[in-house]
């Protein structure tokens, strides 16, 4: 549903969860939290106070690699809302920024519960004491996707190579192999038979918005009859992905694409991935390539 380190505004999010209507106008949509049928939404702001005056000590934890959110003033685990996020009838979807003018939320993914604890102090919207619930979480991913956002770092091909020959997650592997792409289109054999699509908001080439959540990297044919959209696996289910490609696809199709223009798919991973393979057998117009020292291998 959500690609994790991609960044979403409140607005974004409301068109994915509810594609028929969008979010609607303030309420629970403008606060720290919305629940969205078995969804829990969270915005979190990390540093710094929210744009109502509400300032909790979310933070990552680098020592247990967890995650530490708190509720909103006066909540606490027998409300019904965090009744059913401890008993897992809920799904909390994790959204973090560290500056209030930014509109957008990048996605951390998915918490799962290690602890909680009532009746911690916080502030309110008036600056009043007040009390919360406090909770531990641990989002996988979620430390290289910080730490990335804290300490972004350009780095050369040769870096890339030691990043992505280490044993780093899968998701900080892939996550390097689509910087490393995209700057060095050029010297990939993709470069021969497509250029990269600049994304309208930022200008910048490859990576762009389809509609339903951003994709990882759109190309165009040089003779302009195909649009391609790239997707690497970061880490996600092989349904998920494919799943994924098609949907992005079906929005590109319908607003990017001129009437005589193909929209194709390209999944890449680092690793042989059967299920893959298996679901692109039934899949028309989408293709998996495997990672393999700067080649891209069928």
């Amino acid at each position: 549903m959500f690609k994790k380190g991609s960044k979403y505004t409140r607005v974004d999010v409301g068109w994915i969860c509810l594609p028929e209507t969008g979010r609607p106008a303030g309420g629970e949509w403008d606060t720290g939290y919305v629940r969205v049928e078995d969804k829990l939404i969270i915005f979190m702001n990390i540093g710094v106070p929210g744009k109502t005056g509400h300032d909790f000590n979310n933070y990552y934890d680098n020592q247990t690699q967890q995650i530490v959110w708190y509720g909103k003033p006066k909540s606490h685990s027998n409300q019904p809302t965090f009744k059913k996020l401890l008993s897992g009838e809920l799904t909390p979807y994790f959204f973090a920024r560290w500056d209030t003018k930014d509109p957008a939320f990048t996605y951390l993914g998915i918490g799962k519960i290690v602890s909680y604890k009532d009746g911690v102090y916080c502030k309110d919207g008036k600056g009043n004491d007040s009390e919360t619930i406090e909770l531990q979480l641990n989002i996988q991913d979620s430390g290289e996707i910080i730490q990335e956002i804290i300490t972004p770092v350009d780095q050369t091909p040769a870096s890339i190579t030691k990043t992505i020959s280490s044993k780093s997650s899968a998701y900080a592997k892939e996550k390097e192999l689509e910087k490393f792409m995209i700057k060095n289109w050029d010297e990939i054999s993709l470069s021969e038979n497509y250029d990269l699509v600049p994304n309208k908001s930022t200008g910048k080439p490859g990576q762009n918005w389809a509609g339903s959540g951003p994709l990882d990297i759109l190309a165009v044919k040089k003779d302009k009859s195909e649009l391609l959209v790239i997707e690497l696996k970061k880490g996600q289910a092989s349904d998920e992905v494919v799943g994924q490609i098609t949907r992005y696809m079906g929005w590109i199709k319908k607003n990017l694409a001129t009437e005589n223009q193909e929209v194709k798919g390209l999944i890449i991973a680092l690793e042989e991935d059967r299920n893959i393979r298996l679901s692109l057998d039934v899949v028309n117009n989408v293709k998996f390539l495997r990672y393999k020292k700067f080649e891209l291998v069928e």
